[in-house]
């Protein structure tokens, strides 16, 4: 279509600020109109950024038959109900490797295979309507224009009454303006809390909060779960709220998690870069190069959790209490690796640091073969404190969230590396001890 034909098929346009989208949306039902209305718009994230946002209604007869986001909310409705234990996870896979996770192929998937009903399809289409344009109805800066020279989308869904919709959308807004934690919006990520020891059926828990509390991993914003449950926004808002009020979820700072994933990536990179590939080094400098890369990678690691651990997050902590918390962290996992590998009896911890100098300078006491074996044992158990440590980390900052599944890969990648460098010397290993056996 030409913007010569569009302006023709405008036949009305405006402010939000003027005319709000429930008003226009009531005019163009009562004249019972076919089209397509496009609502843009401007307004603040919590974060202080500016977001752009558009929607198109489409209209058919003053009933509303479709609807498109500018940017669609990512929904796995599979993994939903997976968690909810209403399909099985080889139905989940199958109906994924067939059509992926965009949302009207899944729910025809679904239905082809009788796991939802004809109804509950309606539903959820009429749901996701419903809660997009209460999402729009709280919009106060930008602008909508309908346009009659348009093919109107349809689904198979039955059209709906911009009464009804409207009527939903108000309240859903209305129970929008009883949040009272700020920075708790629809696309807020909550998740469980570690320290929750007890038993969640003596906490008296409605139906709406035990289903969000078991959708709260940290993988799912409000959005989803509202989706997956099939309870408005607004009141899974609420239910967060109130877990979090019960120390059972936490609300992801999206902020916090990005200075998080790149003060991890960092540390990452830097021990990435001391992993030499240098032909000319002797194998006792191979397996001193590995122990300082593995070494200064756990530094590293303990470093950034002096600055992100839970329990440290928001507080004036002086050196000693930090110290003392990594200490209490770690120090399990060094005796551990301690007793698996007796070589590294003489690492020691301090400072919040471990200190392996000892270990980098045995080669001023022992020689050859002697050495070698030393330093191999030391590769071992550097290896092992080396995940240890890292799978700590990530345990206690930030749990299963989107943000460990990437620091998950991103570590697989540096992880893989120095896995590569140990086989290595294994196999190197190995075939010298063959040629000494050897007559």
């Amino acid at each position: 279509m030409t913007n010569q034909q569009q302006e023709q098929g405008r036949i009305i346009g405006g402010d939000l600020e003027t005319l709000g989208l429930q008003a226009t949306l009531k005019m163009l039902a009562l004249g019972g109109k076919t089209g397509q209305l496009s609502v843009a718009a401007t307004h603040d994230a919590v974060d202080g950024r500016t977001v752009r946002e558009r929607l198109d209604i489409y209209l058919k007869k003053g009933n509303i038959v479709a609807l498109n986001s500018s940017d669609p909310a990512p929904i796995d409705l599979l993994e939903l109900l997976r968690l909810m234990r209403r399909i099985h996870r080889k139905d989940a896979t199958e109906i994924h490797d067939q059509v992926g996770t965009h949302l009207p192929y899944v729910l025809a998937a679904l239905l082809e295979r009788n796991l939802i009903s004809a109804g509950e399809l309606q539903q959820r289409m009429e749901f996701a309507i419903i809660q997009e344009i209460a999402r729009a109805m709280r919009w106060q800066r930008g602008t909508f224009e309908f346009h009659v020279h348009v093919n109107v989308v349809e689904t198979s869904m039955t059209p709906l009454s911009v009464d009804h919709v409207l009527l939903e959308a108000i309240r859903i807004m209305d129970e929008w303006s009883k949040v009272t934690i700020p920075e708790l919006t629809r696309s807020s990520t909550p998740r469980w809390l570690p320290e929750f020891k007890g038993d969640i059926s003596e906490l008296s828990l409605s139906r709406d909060e035990i289903g969000v509390l078991f959708l709260a991993n940290g993988q799912n914003p409000v959005f989803a779960i509202a989706y997956g449950l099939l309870t408005n926004e607004a009141q899974v808002a609420h239910s967060v709220e109130r877990l979090v009020n019960m120390h059972l979820v936490e609300v992801v700072n999206d902020q916090l998690e990005r200075q998080l994933e790149q003060s991890l990536t960092n540390a990452l990179t830097v021990s990435r870069g001391q992993l030499k590939h240098d032909n000319r080094m002797t194998p006792e400098q191979r397996l001193q190069m590995l122990i300082h890369t593995m070494g200064t990678c756990i530094n590293k690691l303990l470093s950034h959790h002096s600055n992100y651990a839970r329990a440290l997050r928001g507080k004036t902590v002086s050196n000693d209490d930090l110290y003392g918390y990594l200490e209490m962290s770690f120090l399990p996992l060094l005796r551990r690796a301690q007793r698996d590998h007796q070589i590294v009896e003489a690492v020691t911890f301090h400072d919040g640091e471990l200190d392996y100098h000892e270990l980098m300078d045995l080669n001023k006491l022992v020689r050859g073969d002697q050495l070698e074996t030393f330093y191999w044992d030391a590769v071992q158990a550097f290896h092992q404190l080396m995940n240890s440590t890292f799978q700590m980390v990530i345990a206690d900052e930030i749990g299963p969230t989107r943000a460990s599944r990437r620091l998950n890969e991103l570590w697989e990648t540096f992880a893989q590396e120095v896995d590569a460098e140990m086989e290595r010397q294994r196999v190197r290993r190995i075939s010298n001890q063959q040629r000494r056996q050897q007559p």
